[in-house]
């Protein structure tokens, strides 16, 4: 049975159709229903390549300066390294899916934890950025997101002593018990 996350800001469902642990490490299988104007900010990945495959509607993809608007039947993978985002172009609800490969246990917990701080009122707004910064850089550090912006350029040579110090004061530990488990 697929582990589903709930986005009440965004109304984003995420369905975990394959866990990392499920294909013994060699993809991710997620299902998204997005809803009109949905979507997320520029980024890449280091970790895993996205393989996005729309089911319902036409999925914007905007992909190294260029848009791509894909439809049921149609395919598009991003290599690591290249700056993307996807989001709904158009006015009905869409649904894809993206395999991350290889696996992804961390963006597993990414999505578990970030929808579960969004439903329980612990992130600003529509950015969904965590009041606590520690819980922000555990959420970096598991969805492998990588931004282009000075602030995260700045803050990026601490980043792997911060999540030691997250998970040395417990607060991994306490995020995926609370929001892993549901």
């Amino acid at each position: 049975m697929p582990q589903v996350y709930l986005n009440p800001v965004t109304k984003e469902k995420a369905s975990i159709l394959k866990t990392s642990a499920q294909t013994h490490g060699a993809y991710t299988l997620i299902e998204v229903v997005l809803q009109p104007g949905g979507g997320n900010p520029i980024h890449f990945h280091k970790r895993f390549t996205e393989d996005f495959y729309p089911l319902q509607g036409t999925l914007g993809v905007h992909y190294l300066g260029e848009e791509l608007f894909l439809r049921p039947g149609m395919q598009f993978k991003i290599p690591l390294l290249d700056a993307h985002r996807f989001y709904n172009p158009g006015d009905q609800t869409i649904v894809f899916r993206a395999k991350l490969e290889p696996g992804q246990p961390g963006f597993e917990n990414f999505i578990a934890v970030l929808f579960g701080l969004v439903r329980d009122g612990k992130t600003f707004g529509k950015k969904q950025v965590p009041f606590h910064p520690l819980h922000a850089v555990l959420l970096l550090h598991w969805g492998d997101t990588q931004v282009d912006h000075f602030l995260f350029r700045c803050i990026k040579p601490l980043l792997s002593v911060l999540v030691t110090l997250s998970r040395k004061l417990g607060y991994e530990k306490h995020l995926l018990q609370k929001y892993k488990s549901l």
